[in-house]
């Protein structure tokens, strides 16, 4: 069953233009491609240390931006406009780990 936010967050193809854009900006800042480039050296160019330690930064910057237009880390429902949905590690990404600490 979807929750209510994720019924919410629905957008047109022009507003997931404008959310896409953003979400590129955001990568684009100095202090998230330093935290991009972080989680990078960290992988070592190794396909596992990279969902380890890349994709959860590149998820974090996404939903920073993302979370202005409904869409929130919460595990219900969708938590991405696009067609995938990334689920929190079991452990718990940081975000996740500061809203439920």
């Amino acid at each position: 069953m979807a929750s209510a936010s994720a019924q919410a967050a629905a957008l047109s193809a022009e507003q997931a233009k404008v959310v896409l854009a953003e979400v590129i900006q955001a990568f684009a800042a100095p202090e998230n491609a330093v935290r991009m480039d972080e989680a990078r050296d960290n992988a070592c160019n190794d396909m596992g240390k990279m969902l380890q330690f890349v994709l959860p930064v590149a998820t974090q910057i996404q939903q920073e931006v993302i979370k202005a237009y409904g869409f929130s880390c919460d595990g219900e429902g969708r938590s991405t406009p696009w067609d995938i949905s990334i689920p929190c590690i079991p452990s718990g990404c940081a975000p996740c780990r500061r809203e439920s600490g």
